[in-house]
């Protein structure tokens, strides 16, 4: 069933039960198959779930045949979510509240509490550093914004990426609709039970909800109302994608080929040392004498009792491990280096400056800086809807493009060294320059800010917000 953005519209405002069971068949059968099967298995490689080492066939199996799975992946990923994922704030543009000029403080304190306190609610750090891993691990991820049944306020939550199919307009390259699908058990009335697909079809308007039967096919879910659809009150398919890059390709996916060969020679190299003893004992001249009791006298005596020609040795077993750990480490460091990633085993130097720092993250920095743009984009994309909705639902004006998104990276400082540099710009250029410069200021102005308010004597802590007051700070 030949599909096009323009089919798929067609078929679902047809309102044909039957045609468009086929249609969600067709799009979920072919998606499982395809791109969500090979989501899933990176995924999985993730996880440590199942990964290419656990189904190397065994050649005998009377040996040994170890199956070790070196972490890679999940460490590559899990660097770059640290690094980069370790902060991501949202705050409101303190310049566009300016009226010749002069800050407009009200505006600017009521927009900005209002999406401090959406973040809170919403755990929007934690979500934004776990979308940092999901994207990182599978090359995309997706969110969704919901409203709770009977709440006035917006939700979100992180999309598996093999859950979602995402259907763009061709010509401008606009979300149209975007289809989450999963799997439930079900138990009959005979206590049998099967697996099947719940549906929710998203376009800008409305969510509609599909079931099947265990057998993909479906009909509208009228559990959640006899047309089983409803609003969902977003400006938009409220489904948004987080890709890793512009391929939507996971960190640590050019290298998985890398991956696996440090694996099987891994495995194999363990089940040789594993499967045989390093040395052998041979006794020329004891014939077929070698029996319970002769290890037993042996055991009392110590002696061996050979013919004149008799004689013990060992049969040793060389191992040569220079050209496998020449291999590994090669391996090794084409991994981390085709994946843009570091590796921390490595002993740097306790003394390495923060210049030397910097050359060793570079890759690292510029995976992060592609990542960064395609979450901006996304996240502007979200606070659009939610400026909207806000507006329409609880009278809350806030400027989507006033929002600004900053990615804090976990990268060592030299502090010491940034103070000693601050007191030579003071006073031969302005403090703003001069604080711009500084790698834990990320706002200049409002550092300065902060500065002038702290040598105002009628301000005092309230909630952890400074706010002026009409009387001295209480002595509490």
């Amino acid at each position: 069933m030949i599909q096009t953005t323009d089919d798929i519209i067609a078929t679902i405002n047809s309102d044909v039960e039957g045609v468009t069971s086929l249609m969600l068949k067709d799009l979920i059968k072919n998606h499982r198959m395809d791109e969500g099967r090979r989501r899933k298995a990176l995924w999985e490689r993730y996880t440590l779930t199942d990964v290419p080492i656990y189904h190397r066939k065994q050649t005998s199996y009377t040996k040994v045949d170890r199956k070790i799975a070196n972490d890679f992946y999940a460490d590559i990923v899990d660097t770059k979510q640290g690094y980069m994922g370790n902060e991501v704030t949202i705050s409101v543009n303190r310049e566009e509240y300016k009226t010749g000029g002069e800050l407009n403080e009200s505006e600017y304190d009521k927009d900005r509490l209002h999406l401090r306190d959406f973040q809170r609610k919403t755990s929007s750090e934690d979500q934004n550093s776990e979308m940092v891993g999901m994207a990182a691990s599978t090359g995309l991820g997706y969110r969704l914004l919901y409203v709770p049944t009977g709440k006035n306020e917006v939700k979100t939550m992180n999309l598996f990426p093999w859950e979602v199919i995402h259907i763009f307009d061709e010509s401008l390259d606009e979300a149209v609709v975007a289809i989450r699908y999963y799997t439930v058990t079900s138990t009959d009335t005979s206590r049998k039970t099967k697996e099947i697909t719940k549906v929710e079809w998203y376009d800008k308007t409305d969510i509609t909800y599909y079931i099947d039967d265990g057998e993909y096919n479906f009909h509208i879910d009228t559990t959640k109302g006899i047309e089983g659809s409803q609003p969902h009150l977003f400006d938009g398919v409220p489904i948004i994608p987080f890709p890793n890059n512009g391929l939507l390709t996971a960190e640590p996916e050019k290298v998985t080929d890398l991956i696996d060969a440090y694996d099987a020679i891994m495995s194999s190299t363990t089940s040789e040392i594993e499967q045989l003893r390093l040395a052998y004992m041979f006794l020329k001249g004891a014939g077929l004498a070698v029996d319970d009791q002769f290890m037993h006298n042996l055991e009392q005596t110590g002696i061996f009792p050979l013919d004149e020609n008799g004689e013990v040795g060992f049969v040793n077993k060389e191992l040569s491990d220079g050209p496998v750990n020449n291999l590994l480490a090669e391996i090794r460091k084409n991994i981390y280096q085709f994946a843009k990633s570091i590796d921390m085993s490595k002993d740097f130097g306790g003394d390495m400056r923060v210049i030397g720092w910097q050359v060793t993250l570079l890759n690292l920095e510029n995976s992060c800086k592609i990542t960064e743009r395609k979450f901006s984009k996304a996240l502007r994309e979200q606070y659009r809807m939610l400026s909207v909705y806000w507006q329409k639902y609880q009278g809350v004006q806030i400027d989507p493009y006033n929002i600004e998104f900053t990615f804090v990276r976990n990268f060592p400082r030299d502090l010491k060294d940034e103070v000693e540099t601050l007191m030579l710009l003071l006073g031969t250029v302005s403090r703003e320059t001069a604080y711009s410069q500084m790698s834990f200021i990320d706002d200049a102005e409002a550092e300065i800010k902060k500065i002038e308010m702290g040598n105002d004597p009628f301000r005092e802590v309230v909630d952890g917000d400074e706010r002026p007051t009409d009387q001295p700070p209480s002595d509490k």
